[in-house]
């Protein structure tokens, strides 16, 4: 059984009125989203995104479960029941309409939308593993003994135009550069980024808002990471050194320690 060991840290920033990021944190299911929309809308959107990611894993988890334990095939009662990563993107679809839903029954929730990034423990196969999912620019890191680097990719219109052929020239130079090309409660339908990976001991896992990344560089996060032991500890001088770099939008940190992966 893979055993995770997390900490988690938010604050509003220096020149943001409220917070409109929201995180997960279970003992297998981890998220960050940042909201957007203004007003109410972006903590509205965020908060919706990480409530209804959360129910409705338990909910399909619960009646895969069940549907098991009738074919007499249930796992051991020592593995806790983890989501597939079918399931989790059902999930993320279910959080994206659950916000369009809402907003179209409150005319001030108009517009508002959301990041969201996530880890999980996953079945796959006979085996448990990890599972990264992303829509939007919040993002997912890997400090490992091989360096420290991002899982996601940046959903935003510069990065796409890249990632079709575009010179960073062409894509530095378009007026809608910075602007994010996919977020939950804009379509109705998404397209999210997945990717399953094989948890290794020692391994630790970084979730934030991009309150922490324009702010502060890889290079400087990643030292932060390696100085500070504890993952509570680690997340709180993450914000910190955000807020000390100016602190200009809301920040959340979220990050996940690979203590166990209960096989040799």
């Amino acid at each position: 059984m893979i055993r995770l060991e997390a900490g988690q840290a938010t604050d509003t920033g220096r020149r943001r009125e409220k917070n409109e990021d929201s995180m997960l944190v279970t003992d297998r299911l981890f998220a960050v989203a940042d909201g957007l929309g203004g007003h109410q809308g972006g903590e509205v959107a965020s908060a919706l995104a990480v409530a209804t990611l959360a129910a409705e894993v338990d909910a399909a988890v619960a009646a895969r479960s069940e549907s098991r334990r009738r074919l007499g095939r249930a796992r051991r009662d020592s593995d806790p029941p983890s989501p597939t990563v079918g399931e989790l993107l059902e999930a993320m679809d279910r959080a994206n309409q659950a916000i369009l839903s809402r907003a179209s029954t409150d005319a001030a929730l108009t517009g508002m939308a959301t990041t969201l990034c996530v880890l999980a423990v996953v079945e796959d196969g006979p085996q448990e593993g990890l599972a990264v999912l992303n829509i939007g620019d919040s993002r997912v890191y890997r400090s490992d003994d091989r360096g420290f680097r991002q899982l996601t990719h940046d959903h935003t219109v510069g990065q796409e135009m890249l990632r079709f052929g575009a010179t960073q020239q062409e894509a530095d130079a378009h007026p809608e550069s910075h602007q994010l090309s996919r977020v939950l409660g804009v379509e109705p339908t998404i397209a999210v980024e997945d990717w399953t990976l094989t948890p290794v001991c020692g391994d630790r896992y970084l979730l934030c808002s991009d309150g922490l990344t324009n702010m502060v560089t890889d290079r400087d996060i990643h030292a932060v990471l390696r100085l500070n032991q504890s993952p509570t500890a680690a997340a709180e001088a993450l914000v910190q050194v955000a807020l000390a770099h100016g602190g200009k939008d809301n920040v959340t940190v979220v990050i996940v320690d690979v203590a166990d992966v209960g096989r040799p």
